[in-house]
């Protein structure tokens, strides 16, 4: 019986999204060291359950390096994994394909480690366990052919695995896409795949396939937990395989429904069980709350509050709708003056906001608005300039 680890799209050192656009209250620090921290527990999690072998299957980093600092970081911790003699096999991918070589360059790499070819398949053994791994890296960023199709037949008696990068049947990329009914008949045990940060499972006919998504999530299209697959394979070659959370940030979305007078409770419950639910992790939070708030620099100021004292949150954005209306005999009118109202606005979104448009179609508008609709926070903005151009910069970032 051995174990092994199976990781991708580890995108070492790559910033993660929005950063730049993040307030003073953000703990940058800790969220740009973020993908350098996930991959220290990857290694850990190999030394401590003592695998056979590590499998990287794309992506271990953008090129190009500002520097030799992800590389160096790479080789201190192959170097940990090297004096326990776990060896490291990669397939670069997109991200990393050959032709998009970094100009700084690492003289010296661990032994341990072992980058597949990007002009053919190849296939590293090792007998210690009868494992024989084949992969192929990308020569280029954009390979649009099933590199799969040229893999060579499973070794016989031996425990066979493919890596690969793959869009698998998406047609909606280009990256190597696969057939998933070519992968299961191709007579490998298992598919160590890469490229989709969403952790799945394809297995099916005896054959394992998995996607075990990226081990750091880098922005808030990419919430909750984040890690690498943990696979067992007993001395019959049969296997279990589970998953293993490593990320330190992790992002989620959390919805709330309050107004003004007891948002701050409700926003604490709603943080104080998130923590519970993900311990020892950053939370970076979107809030998006129902009710009758005003959404700008005063709410913000009261929940972050809220952030600092629990500790471990930060809030990344917050996003107020107004109540839907109760009266049922003004739900549809109201409904449809607010989606004719929003279309006024992103209409100014794209003028960059039209004189006419304020004096005609907004008065005209503003008039018509009751019940709950007419205190949103777009029914307000049409008597505030400031706030007037405020929401159609924010209504113009949401139908991008």
């Amino acid at each position: 019986m051995f174990q092994f680890i199976h990781a991708a799209d580890i995108h070492l050192d790559s910033p993660l999204k929005g950063l730049t656009r993040f307030d003073e209250s953000a703990p940058v620090d800790r969220i740009r060291s973020a993908t350098r921290d996930a991959f220290r527990n990857l290694v850990q999690l190999a030394l401590d359950e003592c695998v056979a072998f590590v499998l990287i299957a794309g992506d271990l980093w953008d090129c190009d390096w500002p520097d030799a600092g992800p590389g160096l970081f790479f080789v201190s911790q192959a170097a940990r994994l090297d004096k326990a003699d776990i060896p490291v096999f990669i397939v670069k991918g997109n991200h990393d394909a050959h032709s998009h070589l970094t100009k700084v360059t690492i003289r010296t790499w661990p032994k341990n480690v072992t980058t597949f070819d990007h002009t053919k398949p190849q296939t590293a053994t090792l007998e210690p366990w009868n494992v024989a791994i084949h992969g192929q890296s990308y020569a280029k960023q954009h390979v649009t052919d099933d590199l799969s199709l040229a893999y060579p037949a499973p070794v016989p008696g031996a425990f066979n695995i493919g890596m690969l990068h793959t869009c698998l049947e998406d047609g909606g990329t280009e990256y190597a896409p696969a057939r998933l009914d070519k992968l299961i008949t191709h007579g490998y045990d298992y598919w160590a795949l890469g490229h989709s940060h969403d952790r799945q499972d394809l297995s099916r006919d005896g054959v394992h396939v998995e996607f075990p998504g990226n081990l750091q999530g880098r922005s808030m299209r990419e919430t909750g937990a984040k890690g690498c697959t943990m696979v067992t394979v007993s001395d019959d070659y049969s296997m279990t395989t589970r998953f293993e959370a490593l990320d330190v940030v992790r992002w989620q979305e959390l919805r709330i429904q309050a107004d003004d007078q007891n948002v701050e409770k409700k926003v604490r419950n709603a943080l104080e069980d998130a923590l519970t639910e993900n311990p020892g992790r950053l939370l970076a939070v979107r809030l998006r709350i129902t009710g009758d708030l005003i959404e700008g620099q005063a709410l913000r100021d009261r929940l972050d509050g809220v952030a600092v004292e629990l500790g471990d949150v930060w809030i990344e954005k917050i996003v107020v709708a107004p109540r839907a209306a109760t009266n049922r005999d003004c739900t549809s009118r109201n409904s449809s003056l607010d989606a004719e109202l929003r279309q006024v606005i992103a209409g100014l979104a794209a003028e960059n906001g039209s004189a006419s448009l304020w004096t005609q179609d907004l008065t005209r508008l503003q008039s018509q608005l009751s019940g709950e609709l007419r205190v949103s926070d777009a029914a307000r903005a049409l008597n505030d300039e400031q706030a007037f151009r405020a929401l159609v910069a924010r209504i113009g970032e949401d139908l991008r």
